[in-house]
């Protein structure tokens, strides 16, 4: 029975479809203690140096790498630490605009209700001399050259 091979069948759904033939391992041979081990000494020794994984390159990498991750924390530091200030700056400013606004508020306020128009009307007839309009007082005058005229004499009472 030991020296008959076996079969083995590979099945595709409900029909089978080929017949391998697998012959049986043939016994392995004793090897004396001595050598075996040594050699499994040896590959043991060999397979733990290689799983250890912290070998010279493994180590720099790793260091690099933390001394980026550190750089990089520091500089994000930095630099979330100068727009905390810009921003605080920014409110100081706009806190300041907003005092400013208030005075001239304030200030335009108290020159609106320092003189009323009786008060100018009485500054200009009194002291200035002026005096309202009357009918016909008022000339027209048209400018071909430009939109504006400059005045180098008396207006003539009458348009030519």
């Amino acid at each position: 029975m030991a020296s008959r091979a076996r079969e083995m069948y590979i099945e595709e759904g409900n029909a089978v479809r080929k017949t391998v033939a697998v012959p049986r391992r043939q016994e392995e041979r004793p090897v004396p203690r001595k050598r075996r081990g040594r050699k499994t000494y040896k590959r043991s020794a060999i397979k733990a140096e290689q799983s250890m994984g912290f070998d010279l390159k493994y180590t720099l990498v790793l260091a690099i790498m933390l001394v980026m991750v550190i750089l990089s924390c520091v500089v994000m530091l930095t630099v979330q630490g100068s727009v905390e200030n810009k921003e605080r700056k920014i409110e100081s400013l706009q806190e300041e605009i907003q005092d400013i606004e208030a005075d001239n508020t304030a200030y335009e306020n108290k020159l609106n209700s320092m003189y009323s128009l009786e008060d100018i009307y009485n500054i200009a007839t009194g002291e200035l001399g002026m005096v309202y309009s009357e009918n016909g007082s008022i000339i027209y005058y048209e400018n071909e050259q430009g939109d504006y005229v400059k005045q180098y004499g008396d207006v003539p009472k009458t348009a030519d």
